[in-house]
C-alpha cells in the first residue's frame, strides 16, 4: 500500500508566506474601497443638506441663521435679554425629512444650558446668562443620532454632557461632523452683519449668528461660495463640538479667515493646524474648538457650495483661494483647478 506524502515544514511555511503576501496586497485595496464608500456617503450627506438649504430658502426667502440667540450680545448692540441657542441645523429638519423631530423640538426652550458669563444677570451686560425655559426639554431631539449629520469616516457621534455653567454647558447633546461656513465670525460675534436688506460687510460669509442671508446678497455666485463644510469631532474633551442640534459655544460655526483679514488666517486652512491634536501646533485649541474645517479623509475635506454641488478641497489649497470661497461679495476669481 502506497503512503501519501505529507507537506514538509518548508512547504508549509512557503504556503503561509504566500497567503500573507496576498493578504498584504489585498488589504490596502479593501481599506481604500471602504473609505471610498464612506467618503461617497459623506458627499451624499452634504448634497442632502444643500438641497435642504435651498428648500428652506424657497419657503422663507432666505437661508437659515447658523444659530439663534446665542447670548453673546446684549440688547444694546443687537442681542436679546435671554439665551435660546437654537441651531440652524434644527431649522433644516423639515427639509431633511425629519418633520417628526422638528415637531418634537420646543423652540421656546433653550437647546442647552450654555450661556455667556456676564457681570450682571439681567441681560444688560457684555453677554447674557439668562436661559429661556428649560434646556432639558429638548434633550430627546438634540441627543438623537441623525445619519445625515454624521460622516462615516469619523467615529460614530456620541452624546456628550458638560456640567456647570458658562459657554460650554450642555446636556445629552449629540456630536456631528458638519459646520456652517461663517467666515471670520464665530459665536463670539454680535449680530448686525447680514440682516435682511443690509449690505454685507467686508469678508462676510453666507452665515452669521442671528442673521439670514438672501441669494441676492451672495454676489460672488452660489457656485463660488462655501456653505457647509466638514469638521471632525473633538475626541479629547467634552467642551468642544461640533454639535448639530445643541447650539452652545463651538457647536456650528466653521471659521475661514481670508488672508487680508487677519494674521491668524493660516491657522484656519483645511485640517490646520495639522498637528493640533498632538499638541505641537501654534494654536492647538483651534482645531479642538471645531472652528477649523477638517475631516478624517486623506488629503482634504468635502465642502458643500451654494449651488448644491460638493467639492473636495485639498489640504494644499492656497490661503487666497480658501479665503475667497468663504466670502459672498469679495469679487475674487476662483479657478476650479485651484481647489
Amino acid at each position: 500500500m502506497r503512503h501519501r506524502r505529507a507537506f514538509t515544514l518548508i512547504e508549509l511555511l512557503v504556503v503561509i508566506a504566500i497567503i500573507a503576501v496576498l493578504i498584504a496586497l489585498l488589504l490596502p485595496a479593501v481599506q481604500a474601497a471602504r473609505e471610498a464608500a464612506r467618503r461617497s456617503q459623506c458627499v451624499n450627506n452634504l448634497k442632502q443638506m444643500g438641497l435642504a438649504l435651498h428648500n428652506y430658502e424657497s419657503i422663507h426667502s432666505a437661508f437659515p441663521p447658523p444659530k439663534i440667540y446665542s447670548g453673546s450680545c446684549n440688547r444694546s448692540n443687537g442681542g436679546v435679554g435671554y439665551v435660546l441657542n437654537t441651531s440652524g441645523f434644527v431649522l433644516l429638519l423639515p427639509q431633511l425629512e425629519q418633520q417628526a423631530m422638528a415637531n418634537a423640538y420646543n423652540f421656546s426652550q433653550a437647546s442647552s444650558g450654555s450661556a455667556w458669563q456676564a457681570s450682571v444677570t439681567d441681560g444688560s451686560g457684555p453677554g447674557n446668562t439668562i436661559l429661556r425655559g428649560n434646556p432639558i426639554v429638548n434633550t430627546t431631539v438634540v441627543g438623537a443620532l441623525i445619519s445625515v449629520f454624521a460622516c462615516p469616516s469619523d467615529n460614530p457621534p456620541q452624546v456628550m454632557n458638560e456640567a456647570g455653567t458658562g459657554a460650554y454647558a450642555r446636556s445629552e447633546a449629540r456630536r456631528s461632523n458638519y459646520l456652517f461656513i461663517t467666515g471670520i465670525y464665530t459665536d463670539y460675534d454680535c449680530p448686525g452683519g447680514l440682516k435682511l436688506g443690509v449690505p454685507a460687510p467686508a469678508y462676510a460669509a453666507a452665515f452669521y449668528t442671528d442673521n439670514s442671508t438672501t441669494i441676492s446678497q451672495i454676489q460672488d455666485g452660489l457656485s463660488n461660495t462655501a456653505m457647509i463644510g466638514e469638521s471632525r469631532q473633538e475626541h479629547t474633551a467634552t467642551q468642544y463640538g461640533p454639535y448639530w442640534g445643541s447650539g452652545p459655544h463651538t457647536s456650528v460655526h466653521g471659521r475661514i479667515i481670508p488672508a487680508g483679514a487677519s494674521t491668524a488666517a493660516i491657522d484656519y486652512l483645511p485640517n490646520a493646524p495639522a498637528s493640533a491634536l498632538s499638541g505641537v501646533a501654534s494654536n492647538p485649541r483651534k482645531l479642538g474648538y471645531a472652528w477649523v474645517l477638517s475631516s478624517q479623509h486623506s488629503g482634504g475635506l468635502n465642502m458643500q457650495m451654494g449651488d448644491g454641488s460638493v467639492r473636495f478641497i485639498k489640504n494644499t489649497v492656497s490661503l487666497t483661494t480658501w479665503g475667497a470661497i468663504s466670502t459672498i461679495k469679495g469679487g475674487e476669481i476662483i479657478s476650479s483647478d485651484s481647489l
